[in-house]
């Protein structure tokens, strides 16, 4: 499978459409793009509500991506001898990829949502049959520092969306909020992704976002509690020392997503999970972690 890709036209964004992404982008600020069976209700305490403020809408569906001559390549960023292969994109198709993601921002009231930098743009290199985002690109917007990583298929359908904000605080290390994407801190070098206890693919790090062509797997379907999660996810560090491992069991999986973290210093609850009433002490909460980049 060798996949080449057009950059998406230019085209407006109607009324409905925008109102449909508001809520995709709420979702996402609440993790409902997390593993857990059945969804939960989780309730962060900062930061969403300015997401959703300069945002008014990401997840776009455009016209099919044809075909087109693959431009430089470059080997992947991962640790390992499976680590997929990607082909930069050009500054043309950066350009146009870019103007896609972030396209809704002009409803945004703060202008500076509309002002971004393309940081990155690159398409997979015979990806595995299936794989749910094909090109990505990556932007930095004026507002809040907001980074957003946007991911399409083959069809032109923007079909994953990552993001982080420099300084927010996250629940580890890694968080992954796609089928095969999330971020990552910078204590980070290696990252595995498998579904759920099949064999691991390398990720691709770039910037403070994690790749890699993976199929999307119904994430919300009710299982056994001590059924293992749909993806599989391990970090480590430029040691090779493990310094992540996603929850063995959807009781695990849920029970963290119902619990809490502070701020890095541990002086401040920012996440409540599980839709419960009230803020816990901070000795109740472990720390999270800064996305710094």
């Amino acid at each position: 499978m060798n996949t080449q890709l057009t950059p998406p036209p230019d085209h407006d964004l109607r009324p409905a459409a925008r109102n449909r992404q508001r809520d995709e982008l709420i979702a996402i600020v609440d993790h409902e793009s997390a593993e857990a069976a059945p969804r939960r209700r989780l309730v962060p305490l900062a930061a969403a509500a300015a997401v959703v403020a300069v945002t008014a809408g990401l997840a776009i569906g455009v016209p099919a991506l044809r075909g087109d001559k693959a431009q430089r390549p470059a080997a992947g960023t991962g640790i390992g001898a499976a680590t997929p292969l990607i082909e930069l994109l050009t500054t043309a198709e950066k350009n146009k990829y870019a103007k896609a993601c972030n396209h809704g921002a002009e409803a945004s009231p703060d202008p500076a949502a509309r002002v971004y930098t393309v940081i990155d743009g690159f398409k997979w290199v015979n990806p595995p049959a299936g794989t749910h985002a094909l090109a990505w690109v990556v932007i930095k917007t004026e507002a809040k520092s907001l980074v957003k990583a946007c991911g399409f298929d083959a069809t032109g359908k923007q079909t994953e969306f990552s993001w982080g904000i420099k300084g927010e605080t996250k629940m580890d290390v890694v968080d992954k909020t796609g089928a095969g994407n999330g971020t990552y801190t910078k204590s980070v070098a290696r990252i595995t992704i498998a579904i759920g206890t099949g064999p691991a693919t390398e990720a691709v790090l770039r910037n403070g976002f994690f790749f890699a062509p993976m199929k999307y797997v119904d994430t919300l379907t009710r299982t056994a509690p001590s059924d293992p999660p749909t993806y599989t996810v391990r970090g480590y560090d430029a040691t090779g020392k493990l310094v992540y491992a996603s929850p063995k069991t959807f009781r695990e999986l849920n029970a963290k997503l119902d619990g809490c973290f502070t701020n890095p210093e541990g002086t401040k609850v920012v996440f409540v999970g599980g839709g419960r009433k009230g803020t816990p002490p901070v000795s109740q909460c472990p720390r999270g972690v800064a996305w710094s980049w």
